[in-house]
């Protein structure tokens, strides 16, 4: 991470020292002076990147920082290449740590959340569970058949967390969306045959019957997720 950064500013500063080289052979004190200025901000941005992207997991002593810098920019460094890859080896071990126990705690209170959510889903009027977990209302049962697993879909559809938040929505984009239903998370392979044409229905489902351990765009891993769906067509698989 913070080496990866530091490599990424070294190319930078490589690309401006470059460009002098093209200017007047003779350039200005002045010139100098603004240049060796610029060049000094590129670093401290790209040092104030790295310090901003890790404040919550750590916090840098910032005049040991510049003193690095100097002492570097001197040749008065303290560090052999061999001691600097031992540091920063053990630093990206400490970061990933804190960062690996901020993920374990984000989940557990995703996980806590949506078990919650489901537990007062489930007392809901017309709301039944089926062996699999899945919670599910149905609104409209539709008419007609009801699609087949191979089948191509064509929903409406809107996805929630449990805080209320919309992580989806066809209905906001305006256009529904065909999909073979087979290939879609296992609640919606479940839960869709249910409804025939034109029907309506809502779902709730814990993580196994969604994605799961993985984050999804704006879905956090371990997620509870709520759908209202409404199938509109489907045809059959050729």
């Amino acid at each position: 991470m913070l080496k990866m950064k530091l490599s990424v500013l070294a190319v930078m500063t490589g690309a401006v020292f470059a460009s002098q080289n093209v200017l007047a052979e003779n350039p200005s004190t002045q010139f100098v002076d603004d240049s060796s200025y610029a060049v000094g901000v590129l670093m401290g941005k790209n040092i104030e990147g790295v310090i901003e992207s890790q404040k919550e997991i750590f916090s840098y002593n910032q005049e040991r920082i510049l003193a690095g810098v100097q002492d570097t920019l001197k040749k008065t460094g303290k560090l052999t290449d061999e001691d600097l890859q031992k540091q920063l080896k053990a630093l990206d071990a400490y970061l990933l740590d804190k960062e690996n126990a901020i993920q374990a705690e984000k989940d557990k209170k995703t996980v806590e959340a949506g078990d919650k959510f489901r537990a007062e889903y489930e007392k809901k009027s017309g709301v039944k569970k089926t062996a699999s977990g899945l919670l599910y209302k149905i609104e409209k049962a539709g008419e007609g058949e009801s699609p087949k697993a191979t089948d191509t879909v064509k929903v409406h559809y809107k996805g929630t967390l449990p805080d209320g938040t919309v992580f989806d929505s066809s209905y906001d984009r305006g256009e529904p969306i065909e999909f073979q239903l087979n290939q879609l998370i296992p609640a919606w392979v479940e839960a869709i045959p249910m409804l025939k044409k034109g029907g309506k229905m809502e779902i709730v489902l814990p993580p196994q019957l969604g994605y799961g351990d993985r984050p999804a765009g704006k879905i956090p891993a371990n997620s509870t997720l709520k759908f209202e769906i409404e199938l509109l067509d489907f045809k059959a698989a050729k």
